[in-house]
């Protein structure tokens, strides 16, 4: 507290009282500030106070305003995972029943009335699945898309369409890692599964492949090579190649003293030499820190390897913009006549005519009214199909031509395995007797026993090559060119063409060829020959609970005691499906409280420690406070004595 001495010695009045009042004001003034400290708690109330804790307090006002957002978060957080809880918790409550309905009608004894009341029960949870499917929490789907803002779930045409996405939500709760505030409907309902998975479709190198794409996405680097004959290196700057084709522009153009350089481009290799073809030495580099020659395969520093120098493994990965005549490792894909879609038994053709990169064949198969989801998965170079109407069968194939083979979603094909087919029941086959016979508009019968036979392939060679079959009115057995499933055709004779299969076998019914509900299958006359066009053999269900629970309905609707039990073990899928994504949330949850509680302790330190920064020591403030006061009045009676002082008082 400072106080000014007041000398009235050889000073003039004025200067005296200017002294006087400044005193005066001083003490005012810090008077005011231990009133401000008192009335706020606070010391340091401005920057000016106390720059040094002044600025030390902005940083942890800024740490304490980040705890708090933090902690805000895990509220909103936490509101999720318990809105997601409870409607996984009804999806749980509503497959157990499902499966105890199940259990009971698996049943031949049951009346059609007993079977309508548990049909009704089986409906009513699928009413409770359906209806958590599309459960909303602040305007945001918790299983159908976190964007999305109307129903995910739809009843059509007696099934579920899924029109939401899998969008997750994210949310910082520390740490530097994402949380995810809700779970997605292909992990909590099996919705959007997929029921094909193409094969492999292999790029072959082009001219505007770019290097990013190049040896399956690991990329070549551009940069400096260093090229040499045996004398001397110099460089080829290769540093503003985008493609591999301006890689080859740029060699080609390059002349080692004297003799042309000439690089070439295969479906997965790429090609050095001298444009002369003679031999020679010819030792490529790469610059110190420099990858470009080793990513080429090129890598040839002592020029040990004569030319040509070649480097292989060149293909680039599979991506949307990858054009139909690089697939099939450089070959190109035939998509004359496009695809055929069957989702539950109507039919949608898919044309690829347009289609010039694998993109412009997802939009085609987004948008056609099949209701399936095409995806690229970049990582295998393959299509993948979801399908996102339950309660129905999808089948993939062809419409004329070999589009479906060629892009390798075909959902039927020769390579089938009859274990498969069924719903994967397999086939059921006679212990003795011929599993399948069919006979030929001339009357001669061919028995075909399936025993030992493991895929469609084998059916056919069993048919072909069948030893009453090789004449000149045999049988040929092939893929239906338009859709799935097998077609026989024989000259036309006097009787029809006929496929029946004999004793307990099923052989017929579960390849195609007899119609659900007859004991034969028969041809027709078509275009000179008998035909007997058999249907898609191996057609694939939608999956998840929902599709589970339409056909258990059917099935114990129908008393269908053999499909009631395979779909007890699909309801055992579902259940642990959705049991393990709940138990997740959960684990969600606890992790949650974790970060919440170190968010709370940490907010109480950072705040502990601004309070001994910027808050006032009550005791002190109080002191000091008095001191003023005292100073003050001792300023105010010292200025008035000073003003009563006369040329009377020193005479």
């Amino acid at each position: 507290m400072a106080i000014l001495p007041v000398n009235t010695t050889r000073t003039s009045t004025p200067l005296a009282t200017q002294r006087l009042l400044f005193q005066l004001n001083a003490d005012q003034v810090e008077l005011q500030r231990t009133y401000d400290q008192l009335s706020t708690g606070r010391r340091v109330l401005r920057v000016s106070d106390d720059p040094a804790s002044a600025g030390r307090a902005l940083v942890l006002q800024r740490g304490i305003d980040r705890t708090d957002q933090l902690q805000r978060n895990a509220q909103a957080t936490e509101a999720f995972y318990q809105s997601t809880d409870d409607a996984l918790a009804r999806i749980d409550d509503a497959l157990i029943q499902a499966r105890g309905v199940a259990v009971e009608a698996a049943q031949n004894v049951l009346s059609e009335d007993e079977r309508a009341a548990l049909s009704a029960t089986v409906q009513q949870a699928l009413n409770s699945v359906f209806t958590a499917g599309n459960v909303m929490f602040r305007d945001h789907q918790l299983l159908g898309g976190i964007l999305e803002s109307e129903n995910a779930l739809n009843w059509i045409d007696g099934g579920v369409k899924f029109s939401g996405t899998e969008a997750v939500g994210n949310t910082k709760l520390g740490g530097g890692v994402s949380t995810a505030i809700n779970v997605s409907a292909s992990e909590s309902l099996g919705l959007l599964s997929t029921v094909v998975t193409g094969d492999s479709l292999g790029a072959g190198l082009a001219r505007d492949t770019r290097l990013v794409d190049m040896k399956g996405g690991e990329g070549v680097q551009p940069g400096i090579i260093r090229v040499s004959d045996g004398g001397n290196f110099q460089t080829i700057d290769l540093s503003r190649a985008a493609t591999i084709g301006d890689v080859e522009d740029i060699i080609d153009q390059y002349d080692l003293n004297g003799r042309r350089l000439s690089f070439s481009i295969t479906n997965d290799t790429v090609r050095l030499e001298y444009s002369d073809g003679l031999p020679g030495t010819l030792a490529v580099d790469d610059v110190p820190g420099g990858t470009t020659a080793s990513d080429l395969g090129l890598f040839n520093p002592q020029g040990f390897t004569a030319p040509p120098l070649t480097g292989t493994g060149m293909a680039p990965r599979v991506t949307t913009e990858t054009r139909i005549d690089q697939l099939a490792d450089g070959a190109g894909l035939d998509l004359t006549g496009g695809l055929q879609i069957s989702r539950g038994g109507q039919d949608f053709d898919i044309d690829l005519s347009e289609a010039e990169t694998l993109g412009d064949v997802l939009i085609a198969i987004n948008r056609s009214d099949a209701d399936v989801q095409a995806e690229l998965d970049q990582s295998a170079g393959r299509i993948v199909l979801k399908a996102q109407r339950s309660g129905v069968d999808y089948s993939i194939g062809e419409n004329g031509g070999v589009a479906a083979s060629s892009l390798g979603i075909r959902s039927s094909d020769e390579q089938t395995r009859l274990s498969e087919l069924g719903g994967g029941r397999g086939l059921v086959l006679n212990s003795q007797d011929d599993d399948l016979v069919i006979t030929r508009p001339d009357g001669v019968q061919l028995g075909i026993n399936l025993e030992g036979a493991e895929t469609i392939q084998d059916v056919i060679d069993l048919i072909s090559n069948h030893p009453d079959n090789q004449d000149s009115l045999r049988v040929l057995v092939r893929l239906n060119a338009v859709g799935n499933g097998l077609e026989l055709e024989a000259p036309p004779g006097a009787g029809n063409l006929e496929v029946s299969q004999p004793g307990l076998s099923d052989a017929g019914s579960q390849l195609g060829l007899i119609p659900d509900g007859e004991t034969v299958g028969t041809g027709e006359l078509s275009g000179g020959s008998m035909r007997l066009v058999g249907g898609d053999y191996d057609p694939q269900e939608a999956g998840g609970a929902l599709d589970t629970l339409i056909r258990l309905q059917r099935a114990v609707l129908d008393g269908d005691v053999e499909e009631i039990s395979l779909l007890q073990d699909r309801l055992d899928v579902d259940l642990d499906r959705s049991s393990r994504t709940r138990g997740r949330v959960g684990v969600w949850s606890q992790n949650l409280q974790q970060l919440s509680d170190a968010s709370a302790q940490e907010s109480l330190l950072l705040q502990s420690q601004l309070s001994d920064e910027i808050d006032a020591d009550l005791a002190t403030v109080i002191s000091e406070m008095t001191s003023r006061q005292t100073a003050l009045e001792a300023s105010m009676r010292l200025i008035g004595q000073t003003s009563q002082i006369t040329v009377l008082n020193y005479l």
